[in-house]
């Protein structure tokens, strides 16, 4: 009889092999640091500007000035004749010396009555009566001396000088022409003056340039018909408008043009020198994923993957420039798988910097 000798019991467990980590490529982006140009069209206007109408009716007498001429403020720029103010002037003067003598009548009789009042030798009321007459004809008074003031300012008005130091632009009088003192048109003007000693430059700018222009801002000014020459200007206010149909805010930035050598009117270029906006760093371009129109890095936070959206920038070859806040100090996978999501978990591998 053959004996059987048991066979050892072997349970072989194999335990599950655990899947290795995703080795991805990453590389520290670098803050920004080169400045940028903004290059916008411009357009310089005058820094000041006036339409001289004539306050006074009558006729040019004297024409001092004529287009292109230089005035300093006060300057006279034309004299106009107007006889019937004089005149005028003359009558109301006179108006006040009748009016100023019944008023001294009225006033010595009110005072007489007044004193007769305590004698009882007037009554009360005859008293008062001859009181409110001098008041009246003491305001007469001050009212025609306010007329005969007002045509005095309207004869000031026969000399038509300059608001402020500028530049004749336009005029439409010759000596001889009659001008009206309550023009009915606006075309009714006599002069048009500009300041061009300083001259506005005016911007549109777009919203990425529009968010950075600050008061003090300093652009540098060409112009084609000026080839080599550069002049700078500071932007001196913004409309902190966005407008609707063009999507730019306008901006004016003060040129100084003491020599009046640059013209109201001429188109330029402004070029704007700026310094990265904060939170700008340079990546490679092959970090960039693009799904649904936006743009976004793959970084790596506690080895699992967290998309960033970012802003693009200048692409300056290699490297792209891309705004955000969240990218400081994260390692950007380099060339992400495209089927790559959030919460991978993944093993980053520094790139090693290029020789």
């Amino acid at each position: 009889m053959k004996r059987f000798l048991p066979l050892p019991l072997v349970i072989a467990c194999t335990a599950p092999a655990l899947a290795d980590k995703v080795e991805v490529k990453v590389i520290t982006p670098k803050p920004a640091t080169q400045p940028r140009a903004f290059e916008v069209p411009a357009r310089t206007e005058p820094a000041e500007t006036a339409t001289i109408f004539s306050r006074a009716t009558g006729v040019i007498h004297e024409r001092k000035v004529d287009i292109g001429d230089r005035v300093a403020a006060g300057d006279v720029l034309a004299t106009i004749d107007a006889p019937e103010i004089a005149r005028q002037i003359e009558a109301a003067q006179a108006t006040i010396d009748q009016a100023e003598a019944k008023a001294k009548v009225a006033r010595t009789v009110a005072t007489r009555s007044e004193g007769l009042l305590k004698e009882k030798a007037v009554s009360k009321e005859a008293t008062e009566q001859s009181t409110a007459t001098a008041e009246e004809l003491d305001a007469s008074v001050r009212a025609y001396r306010a007329e005969l003031g007002k045509l005095q300012e309207l004869q000031k008005f026969m000399t038509i000088r300059a608001p402020f130091d500028a530049t004749i632009t336009a005029r439409k009088i010759d000596r001889g022409d009659h001008v009206n003192g309550d023009p009915s048109s606006a075309d009714a003007w006599l002069f048009q003056l500009y300041r061009i000693n300083e001259l506005r430059v005016v911007v549109q700018a777009p919203p990425d340039l529009a968010l950075r222009l600050e008061t003090g801002t300093e652009g540098k000014v060409s112009f084609p018909e000026l080839p080599g020459k550069k002049f700078t200007a500071k932007v001196a206010r913004t409309s902190r408008s966005i407008e609707t149909v063009s999507g730019t805010m306008r901006a004016e930035l003060l040129l100084k043009n003491d020599d009046r050598a640059l013209p109201s009117g001429l188109s330029g270029t402004v070029t704007f020198d700026l310094a990265p906006a904060p939170g700008t760093f340079l990546v490679p371009t092959n970090t960039l994923i693009v799904r649904a129109g936006k743009a976004s890095v793959a970084t790596v936070v506690d080895g699992k993957v967290k998309l960033v959206e970012v802003g693009q920038g200048r692409n300056l070859g290699e490297s792209v420039e891309v705004t955000s806040a969240g990218l400081t100090g994260q390692p950007v996978i380099v060339s992400p798988n495209a089927l790559i999501r959030e919460g991978d978990e993944v093993n980053a591998v520094p790139l090693p910097p290029k020789k």
